[in-house]
């Protein structure tokens, strides 16, 4: 054949675009001259390279980026995006968490600071209080003043002293000064520190009960706070000597045995109620009956004034009274007591 004709019909394939090793994009025609003309003469040099080596090289090359076409200039108006549907939109704004607001953290954190404070000074007061005023100084004698004025508001009082059959008194009053200070109750625990700021007795004659309300003072404690067991252990047993000093008819006795049982803590700076009943002769033992001159069988109870709860439990036994052969034992003082003591 003739070689013009072959290199003829190599450049009709470059012209149709059948080349191998390159293809012309039909996605649109570029309209920079100077494009046209560098793709042009890409065209020529991979038409005409006599290589077959470097034309296998460019078959295996990825072609060129081409470049960005050419945005085209529009003069049409820009239309405005719709407004989404009022119900849209409130479905969005539902959507949102809501805000946090300052005011409920204000609050918050100023009840919390209240209750820390009181919580903080309570105790305080209760581990470390401050000291009690001396027996017998003015401040001493305004708190017994104003513990007499709230003990007259207690329910138990009021019932009690409104009874005509409950005879009452304060506790030691038939006491001597001197008496006085040889008591450990009126002497040594006087004042509003101690068992002296309230204490009054409550008897009833036909049962032989007595009832008596005590206000227990800062320096009664043995722990922070908490009365001392040897306090309530002297508080019971002087209340249970009454019982037995009133049924010998004022004539006096010994303890003989106290047994005692603590249930809960007796708070200090509060008052207590002492109940004590001493054993009728149908609730003695068949031992122990016909002895009633010279003993006596007592149970007492320490109670929460304003609560009733029990702290505490008593039983003890007195001998006295006439004496075994029913001879009367020597009271305070070295003279007979033929009458019950207010103490």
């Amino acid at each position: 054949m003739n070689p013009r004709i072959q290199h003829g019909r190599h450049i009709l394939r470059v012209a149709r675009g059948t080349a191998p090793g390159w293809s012309i994009s039909a996605r649109r025609p570029p309209t920079n001259p100077s494009l046209v003309a560098a793709q042009f003469h890409r065209f020529q040099i991979q038409s005409f390279a006599t290589s077959p080596s470097r034309r296998q090289e460019r078959r295996q090359a990825p072609p060129p980026p081409e470049p960005p076409a050419p945005v085209p200039e529009t003069t049409e108006p820009v239309q405005a995006t719709p407004a989404p549907p009022s119900g849209s939109t409130q479905a969005a704004e539902s959507s949102k968490p809501p805000k946090k607001r300052l005011a409920p953290r204000i609050i918050f954190a100023a009840v919390f600071i209240f209750i820390g404070s009181a919580a903080g000074s309570s105790l305080r007061l209760l581990l470390s209080p401050p000291n009690p005023p001396e027996p017998g100084t003015a401040e001493d004698e305004y708190t017994k003043q104003v513990l007499r004025e709230q003990a007259a508001k207690l329910p138990l009082v009021q019932q009690l002293s409104a009874d005509p059959a409950w005879q009452s008194w304060d506790a030691y009053e038939s006491f001597s000064p001197e008496q006085r200070a040889q008591h450990i109750t009126a002497g040594a625990l006087a004042g509003s520190r101690g068992v002296g700021g309230y204490q009054r007795i409550f008897y009833h004659p036909a049962s032989g009960e007595f009832v008596s309300v005590v206000y227990f003072g800062g320096a009664t404690t043995g722990w922070p706070g908490v009365v001392h067991g040897g306090c309530l252990a002297t508080i019971l047993d002087e209340s249970c000597g009454r019982a037995a000093f009133k049924q010998w008819g004022g004539k006096p006795g010994v303890t003989a045995s106290l047994t005692l049982e603590y249930k809960r803590v007796t708070l200090a700076n509060g008052f207590y109620v002492v109940r004590v009943r001493p054993r009728a002769e149908e609730d003695l033992l068949e031992s122990e009956r016909g002895k009633r001159h010279y003993k006596c069988f007592v149970d007492a109870t320490v109670e929460d004034a304003a609560t009733g709860t029990v702290t505490a439990t008593a039983e003890a036994l007195f001998v006295g009274g006439q004496g075994k052969k029913k001879k009367s034992l020597v009271s305070w003082g070295g003279e007979a007591q033929e009458s019950h003591i207010k103490f």
